[in-house]
């Protein structure tokens, strides 16, 4: 089943940017699914916790045409869409999500989407001008995103392939003890940093301050973090989650 969403505006506010919450969507799966998120424009949150009964998935949609357009922004917002829905993948449901815009000015639009559900066990996003935050997901990760921060921090072991791009924004990689990877982490503008609480970890030739290359726990699947005018932070620690607004070092 797919659910379709338009915005519209709730107010203006003063000189506030219009914005828009729609209702949230609620989904019901049965078991690990793996999420999939295309978005024109905004931030991303996916939070995997196993109390949740079922997938929660709340799109918060804004302007930002500047002093003197609020009218304009507010009646942009019903330019912009959403949709949600499980798909039947090789290994398994996957929750596809996708915003876009009709808006003939899309960059001064948003969709940020946040996503609450039992267990993840495969993450894919891309998205633009917005931050990514992915919260206790396991399996194979994809993210591709500009002008935000990254952040993956969860207390599943990560065995499995994982790749970050980002460009203009920070790399946080968070992981428990017994993760395992073959990394290559490069930062064009940036510095690259971790801190190896525990586990076998062995830095290779080629490592420098802005590149890594280096093996967690003798593993083989591949851990590849890039970005440009960021910097990459990699942390195995026993709490990976335990962390507040700011991280400055991993």
């Amino acid at each position: 089943m797919a659910i379709v969403g338009a915005g519209a505006s709730i107010g203006l506010g003063g000189c506030s940017a219009p914005s828009y919450v729609g209702e949230p969507i609620l989904l019901a799966t049965q078991g690990p699914v793996a999420v999939d998120v295309v978005s024109f424009n905004g931030d991303v949150t996916v939070n995997a916790d196993p109390m949740l009964p079922w997938a929660t998935i709340e799109v918060r949609t804004t302007a930002i045409h500047g002093i003197g357009r609020n009218v304009e922004a507010d009646n942009s917002l019903a330019n912009i869409h959403y949709s949600a829905r499980i798909v039947e993948g090789k290994h398994g449901p996957i929750l596809q999500v996708r915003t876009w815009t009709t808006d003939p000015e899309p960059w001064f639009q948003r969709a940020h989407v946040e996503i609450n559900l039992p267990r993840v066990r495969g993450l894919t996003i891309r998205t633009t001008n917005g931050t990514i935050e992915a919260l206790n997901v396991g399996g194979e990760i994809d993210i591709e995103c500009s002008n935000g921060d990254v952040r993956l921090m969860t207390n599943v072991r990560m065995l499995r392939a994982v790749t970050i791009h980002n460009n203009q924004g920070d790399i946080d990689y968070r992981v428990p003890y017994g993760s395992t990877g073959e990394f290559k982490c490069h930062s064009i503008g940036g510095g690259v940093d971790g801190r190896i609480r525990e586990g076998r970890y062995i830095v290779h030739a080629g490592t420098d301050h802005d590149s890594l290359v280096a093996t967690l726990n003798q593993g083989t699947n591949p851990v590849t973090l890039t970005t440009t005018g960021g910097d990459i932070r990699i942390a195995v620690v026993e709490k990976p989650t335990d962390v507040g607004s700011f991280i400055v070092t991993p």
